[in-house]
């Protein structure tokens, strides 16, 4: 889960989403190789694909254009 908090700077926002990880349904060996190596529960992985980062991207850009003339 990302938390945006009201007094994040757009930098952090960004860095927030583009760092954020979810778990997953991973076997019990794995489950156990990851407590071995991380001490973390369950196994993550990226929240977001490089795809999907650049469909955020390109939505911000697309409601940046639509809105830079104060419309």
């Amino acid at each position: 889960m990302i938390v945006i908090n009201d007094k994040d700077l757009p930098i952090t926002v960004a860095e927030k989403i583009v760092s954020a990880k979810k778990t997953y349904d991973a076997s019990p060996a794995l489950k156990a190789i990851t407590k071995a190596i991380t001490n973390e529960d369950e196994p993550k992985e990226d929240m977001f694909s490089l795809d999907e980062i650049k469909e955020i991207a390109d939505y911000l850009i697309v409601y940046y254009k639509s809105n830079e003339n104060g419309d």
